[in-house]
């Protein structure tokens, strides 16, 4: 699927300016949000997916063991109704199923289907295309840098 560049013509930092660093700081990394969820619906536009059912694959494919609904959202950082939908959708294209965990039957895990994991490996290559497409002005190094930027103001709002 050949994706469309997505025009921009504005970049908040360079038209809003605001004497506060600390707000126009914040109000650049959620625009930067807004301007990637954006593209995320538009890339997963002609898909069965969602971006969020493909972030749950994603984890569900990585992950270094079988995650239950509650670990899932966790690592989703959605609430545990959102895991569900996302799951009910997953199960209903046949990406994904519930299994029961073994000794309590009210958790249940969520597992990759041979057809999702088939998905993934069609979609998978794009998708890292399109990323380092958008981090292609980025060293190495900074991108390393921004990363940890973004994990040290994780931590700080999660202490909040």
């Amino acid at each position: 699927m050949q994706q469309e560049k997505m025009e921009v013509n504005m970049v908040f930092n360079e038209i809003n300016r605001f004497d506060d660093t600390e707000h126009e700081t914040m109000m650049g990394i959620w625009w930067s949000g807004i301007l990637l969820k954006q593209v995320a619906r538009k890339f997963f536009k002609d898909t069965p997916v969602s971006d969020s059912q493909f972030n749950a694959l994603m984890v569900l494919k990585y992950a270094e063991k079988k995650l239950s609904q509650q670990e899932l959202s966790e690592r989703l950082l959605v609430d545990k109704s959102n895991v569900t939908v996302i799951a009910d959708g997953l199960e209903k294209i046949g990406f994904a199923k519930r299994k029961k965990l073994p000794g309590d039957r009210r958790f249940y895990q969520l597992v990759l289907t041979p057809a999702g994991a088939e998905f993934l490996d069609k979609i998978e290559t794009e998708y890292r295309q399109l990323i380092h497409e958008m981090l292609s002005d980025f060293s190495e190094k900074e991108m390393k840098q921004l990363t940890g930027y973004m994990v040290r103001l994780q931590r700080r709002v999660s202490q909040l």
